[in-house]
């Protein structure tokens, strides 16, 4: 018989619950060489679009703030050390990803939590930062998530979000993704020895494009305060009040 061969990325990803497990599998296998990739595949630049979503907090002398998606914890690390003084979750779907966070993060202030993004155990209007580092992009349902930030935030509290995003033409849109496919593709290959962040791609095909993403903000019950872009409108910086 033939081998079985493993599905496109795209017909693993279709469902809410195929995400969900796509997500969880893929993040557990690449957990320990996860920040070497994304450093490559940002060509250096991710720790500095961290560092400047971070100055775009505002200076509060104890926040509750939630890390959602936190991965390895370069954000939560970073709130911790803006806010020393605050009360610091970090959230992620994967185990192996938190055990490197909770490594590097030996803070009495943070706190680390295996759950989804979509379900926090969390008390109604008792947030006042959420955050995520190519985060909502991955969340099994968008608009659950965004509910659950919503349902989080105190009211005038806010949200800053970095993601990769796409423009609405479909020709733009349709040339990044392949080239994003393509380069995330080889640095994974060298990283991992698989192409496992071709996966970017192929989530932010499903994911709306920036101008539908705004929308989608302002549906939840959000209002865009600033917008950053970068390597041309490849990655961006959002940050929503509620």
């Amino acid at each position: 018989m033939p081998p079985i061969l493993p599905l496109p990325i795209r017909e693993q990803i279709q469902t809410p619950v195929q995400k969900k497990y796509f997500n969880l599998q893929l993040f557990t296998r690449v957990a320990d060489e996860y920040d070497l990739a994304t450093r490559a595949m940002s060509l250096g630049q991710d720790a500095r679009w961290k560092h400047r979503l971070l100055e775009l907090l505002p200076m509060m002398a104890r926040p509750r703030c939630v890390d959602l998606a936190c991965g390895t914890g370069d954000l939560t690390l970073g709130l911790a050390e803006r806010y020393p003084d605050g009360d610091i979750l970090g959230v992620d779907l994967t185990g192996p990803m938190l055990d490197v966070a909770r490594r590097r993060i030996p803070h009495s202030h943070v706190q680390f939590v295996e759950t989804d993004m979509c379900r926090l155990d969390v008390p109604d209007q008792s947030v006042d930062i959420v955050t995520g580092a190519y985060a909502i992009r991955n969340a099994p349902v968008l608009d659950d998530a965004l509910t659950e930030i919503h349902r989080i935030l105190r009211p005038g509290a806010i949200a800053a979000f970095l993601d990769f995003s796409r423009p609405a033409q479909p020709l733009a849109s349709a040339a990044q993704l392949a080239l994003m496919k393509f380069w995330c593709g080889l640095v994974s290959i060298a990283v991992h020895g698989r192409p496992e962040h071709a996966y970017i791609a192929e989530s932010l095909r499903q994911f709306p494009d920036r101008i539908a993403l705004r929308s989608r903000f302002a549906e939840s019950g959000f209002s865009l305060r600033r917008a950053e872009s970068f390597l041309g409108g490849i990655t961006e910086i959002l940050i929503v009040q509620r």
